[in-house]
């Protein structure tokens, strides 16, 4: 059985006001050719389906075309919420779409939805596993109150019924520990979210989502973003995974998703970059010019027509501080984390009034410093 997995589509999402929609209708179309081509019988899709929790009608269009495609070449397509989601805007009418073969996971009731499917007598079971907050789910556990995310997946995965399949795979839209994260991606601060990858090797193979980089933990996968959505990404060879599921196991391939216009730093004198080629990719240009013309932006426009990023750097730049860039915030106290960030914006450090409240807040969501 061939399975296809990705994730982060985040229709709908705009980078430096640019809308992305019309490379992601030509990326979800590779998609279903791919699959098609494969002859996979479903399509996992692990969560941010949209960008924001109310996506705009574009983008549901282009995810209800995307869908249609797969049903018409009689694909079936596991989809859960991420982060970015709204959970019970994307479960409308799921009873219903599970009838047409499109299975929707949208909120977390304390145990995955499961799907088997069986092909040549295998049975594979789909656990789909949407986003969740820890603190959230103890109306479906007595009101147990966990501390963490880790706490919470042991508790769930007590309940999955193993019984049902040979072949276990999940699909969950979580931050595994010691993950590589990218600027498009909403920070990840304290470690009450991140997992043990030792906590997924129960399944033959997890389908995540979260992460734009694709990167592995043993059998658990971060399918990546089918597009780059920030200058992080630059030069990442974006992807989707392909699964053959036997007997003797799952065995996985990346399938190569190439973009209509590239993301990518070009960087060099004003002579050096005007002497490049015309280019309708998206760029960010680094002037390094000792005395720029103050138009030089405009004038790079004419042969980087989508210029994304402009930025200047010489002897007297290169002195001053990044204010954009961040230390590695993983084990430093949240309430640290938000004076510098309360400061970066405002100019002063927070008020003993404004730490109160944060301390509030961090006590509420379970990551009291």
């Amino acid at each position: 059985m061939k399975l296809l997995h990705v994730a982060d589509l985040h229709l709908g999402k705009r980078v430096c006001e640019y809308s992305m929609l019309q490379e992601q209708r030509d990326i979800l179309a590779a998609m279903v050719r791919e699959a098609v081509r494969e002859g996979v019988r479903a399509v996992l899709i692990s969560g941010d389906i949209y960008d924001r929790p109310v996506p705009p009608a574009e983008a549901t269009a282009l995810f209800s075309d995307f869908l249609s495609d797969l049903h018409r070449h009689g694909i079936l397509a596991a989809v859960i919420a991420g982060n970015h989601d709204s959970g019970e805007r994307l479960s409308f009418a799921a009873p219903l779409l599970a009838r047409t073969g499109v299975h929707v996971a949208g909120e977390c009731r304390g145990v995955p939805e499961t799907l088997v499917l069986e092909e040549q007598g295998l049975r594979v079971a789909l656990h789909l596993l949407p986003h969740f907050r820890p603190s959230a789910l103890g109306v479906h556990f007595e009101g147990r109150r966990f501390e963490n995310s880790a706490e919470a997946l042991e508790a769930i995965f007590l309940r999955i019924d193993f019984s049902v399949a040979e072949c276990h795979i999940l699909l969950a839209h979580l931050f595994v520990a010691g993950s590589t994260t990218s600027d498009s991606e909403l920070p990840v601060i304290g470690t009450v979210d991140a997992v043990p990858a030792e906590l997924l090797s129960r399944f033959d193979y997890v389908a995540l989502g979260h992460l734009h980089r694709p990167q592995a933990f043993g059998n658990a996968v971060y399918a990546g973003s089918p597009l780059c959505y920030s200058f992080s990404e630059a030069g990442q060879q974006k992807s989707a995974v392909l699964l053959d599921v036997t007997r003797e196991g799952v065995s996985t391939r990346r399938l190569p998703l190439y973009p209509r216009r590239r993301m990518r730093e070009i960087r060099g004198s004003m002579e050096e970059l005007m002497a490049g080629e015309y280019s309708e990719d998206y760029i960010r240009a680094v002037v390094t010019d000792e005395d720029p013309s103050p138009d030089a932006r405009i004038t790079l426009r004419a042969i980087y027509p989508n210029l994304m990023r402009y930025a200047v750097e010489n002897s007297r730049t290169t002195a001053e501080l990044d204010v954009s860039s961040t230390q590695s915030v993983e084990g430093r106290d949240p309430l640290d984390l938000f004076g510098e960030f309360f400061e970066a914006q405002n100019g002063t450090p927070p008020t003993e009034k404004h730490l109160d409240l944060m301390r509030e807040i961090l006590k509420e969501a379970e990551v009291t410093p």
